[in-house]
């Protein structure tokens, strides 16, 4: 038997590589005669970088930049040949700041660790936007790419949310010229448009410090920026699905780099080569710490088995819980085994995650073992 482990970290816990290892260590207790693949899988959010490097032996680049609120920090993202991986939340999100200032905050660092790609000879740049701590609509990014915000006088504005209201002009003179030879693609799953009641500023506002003169205020001021942009020309990106997603960040890189948002587990399985690799298996393993309706939706084990099902592979779930309700899940997923086999906490599921994916693991292979004994 051969047998494909792809499945998401256990946040919190285990990496993608120690969920693989311990799956193979309780199914190889069972079953003499098998081989496995390993890709570590993450769904274009926290993880991503680290699954992609590992899956294509790549490597790590470490620069200093700036976080979301001007302050010194390293940064790191993925370099694999010629293509970078970046997660926009390793230099603007929300864990790096101190306090939440969110006319302040902005998207620099992740501008940084865009030119940085680019100086390497990077042409293609896969870039994550989930947990950040801005609501710029992407001025910091573009500022440091090389485009200016100006206000009534000509002069350069500070590229932060503050400043929205007093835009009057964009120049683009000096964007950086590589920006128009590079395929910049963004991995989002949420569907929010810039503005309005399901936007940046409503939706996410909140969570990164904003109150509700915060959110009219930002809210208003992004849908001042739509306008300067279709006064200068750009396309109306605002209503996009996607586009309020990190602040406003996905309306940015469409409007100002060109870049092309996709659903990012579909666009991880492709960078992996996941349907090539899995042509030669006979059975899928994934995961993740929790599954539950949600992960219906743009989640690595739904993901992972809708690929798996076009060839006729079965999916199974090793997963930390199961939720009340998992919607049509099993369309896709043949059997989920929770890790946790007693009562406890969340400290002791945690503090025993990888003994609990062992036995898990060794309970699945049993009963897979059963149904290849039995005889109807």
């Amino acid at each position: 038997m051969k047998i494909l482990i792809a499945s998401d970290s256990y946040k919190g816990s285990l990496s993608s590589l120690e969920v693989s290892k311990y799956i193979q260590k309780g199914f190889k207790e069972v079953f003499e005669d098998i081989s496995f693949k390993t890709l570590s899988m993450a769904d274009g959010g926290e993880g991503t970088v680290q699954a992609i490097v590992e899956s294509l032996n790549g490597k790590y680049i470490s620069i200093a930049c700036h976080n979301a609120l001007n302050e010194e920090i390293e940064a790191s993202y993925g370099l694999i040949d010629n293509f970078a991986i970046i997660e926009m939340a390793s230099a603007s999100g929300l864990p790096l700041v101190k306090e939440k200032r969110i006319r302040e905050a902005n998207t620099i660092g992740t501008g940084e660790l865009i030119e940085d790609a680019l100086n390497r000879g990077c042409r293609q740049i896969y870039l994550g936007i989930g947990g950040s701590a801005t609501n710029d609509g992407g001025l910091g990014m573009a500022h440091y790419l090389g485009i200016r915000f100006l206000d009534k006088n000509n002069k350069a504005l500070e590229p932060i949310p503050a400043n929205l209201p007093f835009i009057k002009k964009i120049d683009s003179t000096n964007l950086d010229p590589r920006i128009k030879e590079t395929k910049i693609i963004v991995m989002c799953d949420v569907s929010n448009p810039l503005c309005g009641k399901d936007g940046a500023s409503a939706i996410y506002g909140p969570q990164k410090g904003a109150t509700k003169e915060d959110i009219i205020f930002l809210d208003q001021g992004l849908l001042h920026l739509v306008d300067i942009c279709l006064q200068e020309g750009y396309e109306d990106y605002s209503l996009f699905p996607g586009s309020g997603a990190a602040g406003g960040l996905g309306f940015g890189l469409m409007t100002f780099l060109k870049a092309h948002l996709q659903s990012g587990i579909e666009t991880v399985l492709d960078i992996v080569d996941f349907d090539n690799v899995i042509k030669d298996c006979d059975l899928v393993i994934s995961g993740e710490g929790r599954i539950d309706h949600q992960s219906m939706y743009g989640k690595v084990p739904t993901g992972v088995a809708k690929r798996a099902k076009k060839q006729g592979i079965e999916t199974v779930c090793i997963v930390g819980s199961i939720g009340s309700s998992v919607g049509d899940i099993y369309d896709f997923i043949t059997t989920i085994e929770s890790c946790v086999d007693h009562c406890c906490d969340i400290d002791e599921a945690l503090e025993n995650a990888k003994v609990n994916v062992y036995k898990a693991a060794f309970r699945l292979a049993r009963s897979i073992q059963l149904g290849q004994k039995m005889r109807f």
